[in-house]
């Protein structure tokens, strides 16, 4: 049996009443094939654990995944959330062994992608997925991949980390079990599903950079020998001086002007594209969403909005190109959108949106607006990053 994918949306005010919608939407869609795995999601406007009660009861017995979502729900006509929430689902359909669901809540995060991974493999009778759609919630991303790397090498995560509106820490992972608001779920893809995957970083390097000297997880310290605010406040030309006497967030001011660390990739770069977050004014540090290491070369990136409007088509031509597929043999779509990118839009996200209907005229699409993003890129593996786009196109073998 090929794989079936079938795509639903709910924004009804009731919760019940927004899931029940989307299930049914996309049980209609799969056409009667039997799902085997639901990847969920939901804005954080309704309560995580009513979210979670509702999808099991719409689906009793498919296994439940997913993370909520900034912003709202991305689909091909652009952004649903009238204000008071929306939720989606997207149904993986097909013969028993296409997909199966693992999590961990373990807090170490390499003990939790381990964790989760060998449960994942142990539930498929052994075998390894083709590749697994990934999600978390933010902070120990790299440590869960590189667990997952230790279990199942080479096979390609994609996804995104787990969102709310305002970086509240109100967000949620949705397990089987429940909502949780720290850990990791995996739904691996099995049989005969064939996929093309892409992760996209839509700046450009302006040829600034420096050396990372010193950092801590998360935190920059210092850039050359230098506070890594001083570096930053003067690469930023001004637009963050008031943060870097007082200290404070620095999202929308960097969110066109990120940092990125250069990878050597074969007879290429990649660029890991990093968001500085925050300030901290009196020892000139910089919190960021994505890990630097000292000696790291640190870039300064640039972009535009309608550089991010236009990528989305580079987004569908890369993950197809990678799949060896054509638009005829695409069955759905997961898009994972970083929601600081989504915040430089503005309105102009439904614009880029738009560019799924126009090129994949029909594919259902599970979108989701994330607080760091994940994929894999040839040469340098499964990769976490900020202020970029991951797409995955399913399609059978």
């Amino acid at each position: 049996m090929a794989v079936s994918i079938g795509v639903g949306v709910g924004d009804a005010v009731d919760v019940e009443k927004a899931v029940r919608t989307a299930v049914e939407q996309a049980r209609a869609a799969l056409g009667g094939v039997p799902a085997q795995a639901a990847y969920i999601t939901a804005t954080v406007d309704y309560e995580a654990p009513r979210v979670h009660a509702a999808f099991r009861e719409a689906l009793a017995g498919v296994p439940l995944h997913g993370v909520t979502t900034s912003l709202g729900v991305l689909t091909p006509a652009g952004v649903r959330n009238e204000g008071h929430g929306a939720v989606a689902v997207m149904l993986v359909g097909g013969a028993p062994g296409t997909a199966f669901v693992a999590s961990s809540t373990e807090a170490d995060g390499r003990r939790a992608g381990e964790t989760a991974a060998r449960e994942l493999v142990r539930k498929a009778g052994g075998k390894m997925p083709r590749m697994i759609l990934f999600n978390a919630s933010p902070g120990e991303e790299e440590e869960m991949l590189a667990g997952i790397a230790s279990v199942c090498p080479d096979v390609p995560c994609q996804g995104g980390s787990a969102a709310d509106h305002a970086i509240a820490g109100q967000w949620s992972v949705f397990t089987q079990e429940g909502p949780v608001p720290a850990g990791v779920s995996l739904l691996g893809l099995f049989n005969e599903v064939r996929v093309g995957t892409a992760l996209s970083t839509p700046y450009k390097p302006t040829g600034v950079h420096a050396r990372a000297t010193a950092a801590e997880g998360r935190t920059l310290l210092s850039l050359d020998g230098q506070p890594a605010a001083q570096v930053l406040g003067r690469w930023m030309e001004g637009a963050i001086d008031d943060q870097m006497r007082s200290g404070g967030n620095i999202l929308a001011q960097t969110a066109l002007r990120p940092i990125a660390v250069r990878r050597e990739v074969g007879h290429r770069d990649h660029y890991v594209t990093v968001h500085p977050a925050h300030i901290h004014a009196d020892r000139g540090a910089v919190d960021v969403f994505a890990r630097i290491e000292p000696e790291d070369e640190v870039c300064l990136m640039s972009g535009t909005s309608e550089g991010l409007v236009n990528e989305m088509a580079h987004l569908i031509d890369t993950a197809l190109a990678q799949g060896g597929l054509t638009t005829r043999d695409v069955k759905g779509a997961s898009l994972i959108f970083c929601a600081g990118c989504a915040g430089a839009l503005g309105p102009r996200i439904d614009e880029g949106l738009r560019t799924f209907a126009r090129l994949l005229p029909g594919v259902p699409v599970l979108g989701l607006c994330t607080f760091g993003e994940q994929g894999h890129i040839p040469g340098l593996g499964n990769v976490h990053q900020d202020l970029s786009l991951s797409l995955t196109l399913f399609a059978n073998t």
